[in-house]
């Protein structure tokens, strides 16, 4: 019974980690577009990756469980070709191009930003990770057209 319910609060905490990571990825999206529409921000992404920054926006993540792609993107017919990343050293991922065509056409001028989060289990890691270990990595991407 205890296993039981500490595996329903464990569900409860992955639901909670899943919508922060998709807030996560949507705001910075949207910031980062803006500050593009405004000017240069080569250091937006820099900042936006702080630990204090992302305490602000979501403070249930850890921030050392946490890893974010930013990359502001130039679609060349259905290829996406790649003007600025953050990390500097980041390459698109297959699902990252699909999510940049489903969103921006030829032309456009958009911001791809994922959020991968791992989550820790509380109670009982070592019963609960046989049940719930497929869905404790928890990905996200955002669009944002500019």
């Amino acid at each position: 019974m205890l296993t039981m319910f500490a595996g329903v609060v464990e569900i409860g905490k992955l639901f909670q980690v899943y919508d922060a990571t998709n807030r996560l990825a949507s705001q910075y999206a949207i910031v980062y577009a803006d500050c593009l529409q405004a000017g240069t921000c080569s250091s937006e992404p820099a900042l936006l990756g702080t630990t204090a920054a992302i305490a602000n926006i979501v403070p249930q993540l850890h921030t050392s469980q946490l890893s974010l792609s930013i990359f502001q993107v130039s679609m060349s017919g259905t290829t996406p070709a790649v003007v600025y990343s953050f990390p500097a050293s980041a390459t698109l991922t297959a699902s990252q191009i699909a999510a940049a065509q489903n969103i921006l056409s030829n032309g456009l001028t958009g911001v791809v930003v994922t959020a991968n989060y791992t989550h820790s289990l509380q109670f009982f890691p070592t019963q609960m990770s046989t049940y719930l270990n497929s869905v404790l990595s928890l990905s996200y991407t955002a669009v944002q057209r500019m």
